[in-house]
């Protein structure tokens, strides 16, 4: 339970449904055969780029999902579980009560060597392992399979459906939004009182579809603010006025098309650098509220959550604007999990944008260098004219191999990408010499 005593869900970091994008990259990795309704959860996990947990079920993990920077591709390490869940050959043990976990595994260990000189052949990286009622993972190397991993099986292990989910979640989905409520209620009751005027913030995502929504449950005709950074995707665009039109919204359109005229002078954009948020957000917000709401205080209803980021876990409730002096962020769905969030939508059946079905998870601008960089090679892949802009002007001052890679994205490099940058040389070193030998030959 949460500080209030309401259920929360048992993933303590942000965890959502496969989309529809990340279901076919599955597949294409697995022997599973995936639905888009199969409910397949993904739980996020530090790592150099996109990485996730995949889980069947709350409890049952099959395996990790992880976009490879140095190979700019997907990959997929299986878990235990998984191999209880696909029919495939796998290396048959003798029962031992040896510590067998990270260790080689040596003909006299399974119980066929000719089947196991086989598996070993045939294996291009993982296997199914079993032993009795324990199922397992090996990977290969030059020395032959290694134990991963050993679990004790479970009973009836099978891909349910995200319906069941809902169905099961709906009484936990709706104390949260009863919580919600009570919050948004409170602190509208008592700004009002001093005066402020109220409105909310819609990006095109999902947690402001959400916010915005349970505000006007309590402010029917409250001001909708979209702000058009000129940066933004052309369905989010699309979708936040099919939205409006929907639930009949009071939008405002905040213009904040400024980045180009600014970019010579500011230079890249990048996660320690974000001028282009002051820009092509703050600075325009702000001047939309001098004009709209002249001498006022201002309370923004905002979707933040504390799980999206380190940053925003330390979020309270209210914040003041450090940006705008009269304005306060209020953070109706701070508890919720993104999970939380998408059971709602589609309980609800609430619209979305899109593009969270074709590989995005952060909808925002184009060119943003807090997107994960496998979100922003789908850009290269949905929109080439966006990116062809984008990576014209960062030629000028990267490879592109850095471009693809995302090396742009930070003003002073992290460790993990000072790694990335020194396995990527090493790499290029040795197709160098590879080549230099083969033009020799």
């Amino acid at each position: 339970m949460n500080r209030k005593g309401y259920l929360i869900s048992r993933f303590k970091e942000d965890t959502k449904f496969a989309s529809k994008y990340e279901i076919d990259v599955i597949n294409r990795l697995t022997d599973l055969n995936l639905q888009y309704d199969d409910l397949i959860l993904l739980e996020k996990l530090p790592g150099m780029d996109y990485r996730k947990r995949v889980y069947i079920d709350e409890n049952t993990q099959i395996g990790i999902l992880e976009f490879n920077l140095l190979d700019l591709d997907w990959k997929f390490t299986p878990t235990p579980y998984y191999y209880q869940l696909i029919d495939s050959k796998k290396i048959h043990l003798k029962p031992t009560k040896r510590r067998l976990k990270g260790k080689y595994l040596k003909e006299d260990y399974v119980e066929n060597p000719r089947e196991y000189l086989e598996i070993v052949k045939e294996c291009n990286n993982f296997v199914g392992v079993e032993m009795g009622d324990f199922i397992g993972v090996g990977v290969k190397r030059e020395k032959g399979i290694k134990l991963k991993d050993l679990k004790r099986k479970k009973k009836d292990i099978y891909i349910k459906k995200i319906e069941e989910y809902l169905e099961k979640n709906r009484e936990r989905i709706n104390r949260l939004l009863e919580y919600s409520k009570t919050i948004l209620k409170r602190y509208i009751e008592r700004y009002k009182e001093k005066g402020y005027i109220i409105n909310t913030s819609f990006s095109g995502g999902k947690d402001s579809a959400v916010s915005t929504l349970l505000a006007r449950e309590i402010i029917p005709d409250i001001d909708v603010i979209f702000i058009d950074t000129g940066l933004e995707y052309p369905d989010t665009l699309k979708y936040v006025k099919r939205f409006a039109k929907e639930y009949d919204l009071n939008l405002h359109i905040v213009d904040g098309d400024y980045f180009w005229d600014h970019l010579e002078r500011e230079g890249i954009p990048t996660k320690d650098n974000r001028w282009c948020n002051s820009v092509c957000k703050l600075i325009p917000l702000k001047n939309f509220f001098m004009e709209h709401y002249p001498n006022k205080k201002v309370l923004t209803i905002d979707g933040s959550r504390k799980f999206e980021s380190f940053t925003r876990s330390k979020l309270s409730y209210t914040r003041k604007s450090r940006f705008i002096d009269f304005q306060v962020n209020l953070f109706p769905i701070l508890d919720w999990n993104a999970i939380d969030v998408w059971s709602y939508i589609l309980l609800e059946g609430i619209p979305y944008n899109p593009l969270y079905d074709r590989g995005f998870e952060r909808i925002g601008c184009y060119l943003c260098p807090a997107a994960l960089n496998s979100e922003f090679l789908r850009v290269r892949d949905l929109y080439p004219e966006l990116w062809n802009r984008w990576v014209n002007y960062l030629k000028r001052y990267y490879s592109m191999d850095e471009i693809l890679r995302g090396f742009w994205r930070w003003r002073e490099l992290p460790p993990k990408m000072v790694e990335l940058r020194r396995l990527l040389k090493i790499i290029k070193k040795k197709d160098l010499d590879k080549n230099n030998n083969y033009n020799k030959v």
